[in-house]
């Protein structure tokens, strides 16, 4: 994995751009931008006790024009936090990729984050950009990171056609809660290809896709993998996953509508298998509506079936069943059917300086939530200030219960150039 330090080299073309003297078709040519961090954390988001950090980080975006040959595109951080156990510096490489057209095709090589799904928040067609949920960052997008890809795109007049492969899978790194006497082996995401098309239309107020994904899930499966010295181990890897897809958004006066629906099959062999995903239904579909002054909220709501749905109950090991109600929480496969509801109510006040937002997840079977709150307040054009909270709720194996842990609070202060 490449990880260089994006964020600082984007500094540096930043410069030099603005250096007395630079070429002026260069500096015309190249765009970067640069924001520095400060944030301070009531907690990490290791499923730890970790108590409370500092976290100071650099983020960098540059594309630099090459006339008819394209762009080059390089996205990336530079990190350092507090603790006894963090690392003294880190970094990464989010994207790096050349991209290019020629008449009606359009391609892109190289590391690159891709994103689909045209729900609000939750997209069951959201498989190839692997997360970090274990980075502290506000916003959400700030935990994706890219793939190594190409991707081909091609204007048929009646929509767009793309077409990516992926030299390897990719894998969401998870936080994970220590077990007495066990330890998690983490294996390498799989390096064979996977491949996604996807063709996308749009009209006057409407706009929607279809698609298919064949390689690994992104996020990883739990199982025993035997015992060792240290107690029993838990392989935590990612399996085959097939995905058939759409999604579509309507506008109709203020209030836009958005649904997005999947049928996700993997590798599983049967209700007995508690190793691997069971195949699964999932719809996302609500809207979001205008209210009193700069208040919009939004409403969606969430269905899932699960095929060949068993209770990890039915194993008589206690440590195969610990081991499997867990996998059941982190694939959110706790029933056989779960229903929910996705909610954000957000406003802007002060002439947009201010921005204010509460957002949340209740699901049933069994009943778990997440609730956040995010508060933007900009000082300037350049400097920010940013607050918010992260609560979860409900039992140990349930998808937002296993990481009642995680419960943090924070405050940053963004300064973009």
């Amino acid at each position: 994995m490449m990880r260089l330090p994006l964020a600082a080299l984007s500094a540096l073309a930043a410069c030099l751009a603005w250096a007395p003297g630079f070429h002026a078709d260069a500096a015309e040519a190249l765009d970067a931008t640069v924001s520095l961090r400060g944030d301070a954390w009531s907690g990490s988001r290791r499923l730890d006790d970790a108590g409370a950090t500092a976290r100071a980080s650099a983020w960098g975006h540059a594309r630099l024009g090459l006339g008819a040959a394209g762009k080059v595109v390089a996205d990336g951080w530079l990190a350092a936090e507090s603790g006894a156990d963090a690392p003294a510096a880190c970094c990464r490489t989010r994207e790096l990729y050349w991209q290019a057209s020629q008449g009606p095709w359009d391609w892109k090589v190289g590391r690159q984050l891709i994103v689909w799904g045209r729900a609000d928040g939750w997209n069951p067609t959201d498989n190839l950009s692997p997360r970090d949920f274990t980075l502290r960052a506000a916003d959400d997008n700030d935990q994706r990171r890219g793939n190594d890809a190409v991707q081909l795109g091609l204007d048929t007049g009646a929509g767009t056609l793309t077409a990516l492969w992926f030299a390897h899978g990719a894998s969401h790194t998870l936080p994970l809660e220590a077990m007495p006497q066990a330890v998690y082996l983490v294996v390498a995401a799989p390096r064979a290809p996977q491949w996604a098309l996807k063709f996308d239309m749009a009209g006057d107020g409407i706009d929607g896709s279809v698609s298919y994904f064949q390689g690994h899930d992104p996020m990883p499966d739990l199982s025993v993998a035997g015992v060792g010295p240290e107690g029993v181990g838990v392989a935590v890897r990612n399996n085959p996953l097939r995905v058939l897809g759409a999604d579509v958004s309507l506008s109709r006066g203020p209030v836009v509508w958005r649904a997005e629906a999947a049928l996700m099959h993997g590798d599983s062999a049967g209700p007995d298998d508690f190793t691997r995903k069971k195949p699964r239904e999932w719809l996302v579909a609500g809207a979001e509506f205008p209210l009193a002054g700069a208040l919009t909220l939004g409403l969606q709501a969430t269905l899932q079936r699960v095929q060949g749905y068993r209770s990890p109950d039915a194993l008589a090991n206690p440590v195969e069943r610990e081991i499997a109600w867990r996998q059941a929480a982190v694939s959110n496969q706790t029933g056989a059917t779960q229903a929910g509801v996705v909610w954000r109510l957000a406003g802007r006040w002060l002439n947009d300086t201010l921005l204010a937002e509460a957002n949340g997840v209740v699901l049933d079977r069994p009943a778990s939530s997440l609730w956040r709150t995010r508060i933007t307040y900009a000082v300037d054009d350049r400097l920010q200030w940013r607050a918010g909270t992260d609560h979860f709720r409900g039992p140990a194996h349930s998808l937002w219960g296993q990481l009642r842990r995680n419960d943090v609070a924070f405050v940053e202060l963004r300064a973009g150039f």
